[in-house]
């Protein structure tokens, strides 16, 4: 519960919505997703340096034969998935936060642990 806890904190008050983060332009994004990943790694990396290091890897190591990471692919699925059901009008992209995206997929990979 605390990883959980502690992944909502940080998203920023001035979290991102989907269809802004859309406007910007590819070299935008890219940065902004590797800026709130690095400062999210960071900030868990404090009390639990294996898990920063293991987000870190799972969005910057590419594996062979692929042009970007798991985490990065995964990423794509999830923001693919969105706007999808934005196009039949089951979403709405403003109202959903990228942060909140990146979060999902981080804590689909690295589930807090059982108790």
């Amino acid at each position: 519960m605390r990883f959980l806890i502690a992944l909502l904190i940080l998203i920023p008050a001035q979290a991102i919505s989907l269809k802004d983060f859309n406007a910007r332009p590819p070299v935008e994004q890219s940065a902004y997703v590797a800026n709130f990943i690095d400062k999210m790694a960071s900030d868990l990396g404090t009390k639990n340096p294996q898990l920063a290091a293991g987000i870190r890897d799972y969005f910057s190591r590419t594996t062979e034969g692929k042009p970007v990471s798991q985490g990065v692919e995964r990423l794509y699925v999830e923001l693919t998935a969105a706007e999808l059901q934005a196009k039949d009008g089951k979403t709405d992209l403003s109202k959903i936060q990228l942060e909140s995206v990146i979060v999902w997929v981080v804590k689909q990979k690295f589930p807090p642990p059982a108790r």
